[in-house]
């Protein structure tokens, strides 16, 4: 059992009373824990420090600002019942800083099913803190949800490959650079037939509310002019 105590710092309590830690892939320490109401401001002001190709690439379409429907979907829909929100930390010095996010959101209509996203910042890939994090909501799905659809971008091989070390994947080619994906988190199997080419896995990924709800954050590859951590301090 891990015991490490969190040093102090603006996030310390945050940290000891909500997140729980996580031994990452590359033996570093990380901690795990909700998104918070109050993060909701900050969130918005740091994704415009984000270039317009990395914007596109978190909700893969072009999406100058997160306005303040967007806003109630990604942080004050957060329930922690059909819609999980998780964020990550890891040590900086005597304080601490959010690396990554991620989401679970249960599709209205099918319950059994839902949509997953990670973000990780581009300094913090590659030490399995996206991997840490998807197993994370994997573990906080909404209750009676088996499977992940969802889509990524095609070639997003880091996105693809924490999907697979959850469950049993397919893949879809939907057209347009993107990928649908199916993943079995439970072991039932996979359910749904391969459709034509260019058409979706399932209708629930081709809804209008579902594209417009923007709930998806993306593992970037290029976050160059990302300036500064998103602050979720309270």
């Amino acid at each position: 059992m891990m015991t490490e105590t969190p040093p102090l710092g603006a996030y310390a309590e945050r940290v000891a009373k909500q997140c729980r830690p996580v031994r990452l892939r590359d033996g570093r320490m990380g901690w795990i824990g909700p998104l918070l109401p109050d993060d909701r401001d900050n969130l918005a002001r740091e994704y415009l420090t984000l270039s317009r190709e990395s914007q596109w690439r978190r909700f893969l379409t072009a999406v100058p600002n997160l306005t303040s429907d967007m806003l109630d979907r990604l942080v004050d829909n957060v329930d922690g019942v059909n819609h999980v929100a998780l964020v990550v930390f890891v040590q900086d010095g005597t304080d601490f800083q959010p690396v990554a996010i991620g989401r679970i959101v249960r599709y209205e209509g099918l319950p059994d099913a839902a949509d997953l996203a990670v973000t990780v910042k581009d300094d913090w890939q590659g030490h399995g803190i996206g991997s840490a994090l998807v197993a994370a909501l994997v573990e906080h799905a909404p209750a009676g949800v088996t499977h992940i659809l969802t889509e990524i971008a095609v070639g997003n091989a880091p996105s693809l490959a924490m999907l697979h070390r959850v469950g049993e994947v397919q893949t879809h080619f939907a057209g347009a650079g993107v990928l649908d994906v199916e993943v079995d988190i439970t072991g039932e199997g996979l359910r749904h037939e391969r459709p034509a080419e260019g058409t979706r896995l399932h209708p629930v990924l081709a809804d209008t509310a579902r594209a417009e709800a923007k709930l998806r954050d993306r593992v970037c590859d290029e976050l160059d002019r990302l300036a500064e951590q998103v602050d979720f301090r309270r």
